[in-house]
């Protein structure tokens, strides 16, 4: 903190530029990986759901449409 405050007595506006810049950058840069974990979680899940996914014969499949 007191390096930033050194910089901006030092560098006036440019240096509250650079610390907001830097500082909006590493939250860009979180939320990214964020981002992308939560879209490979997602293909995963539908991998895994297309796995659990089966194909029924007629037969079977018009006991359980009677079932219902």
């Amino acid at each position: 903190m007191k390096e930033a405050l050194e910089l901006i007595k030092k560098h006036g506006a440019t240096a509250v530029l650079l610390i907001w810049l830097y500082h909006t950058h590493n939250r860009v840069a979180v939320l990214e990986n964020k981002l992308y974990n939560c879209l490979e979680r997602q293909s995963y899940d539908q991998i895994i759901r297309k796995q659990e996914a089966a194909i029924l014969p007629k037969k079977i499949e018009n006991e359980t449409e009677s079932n219902s």
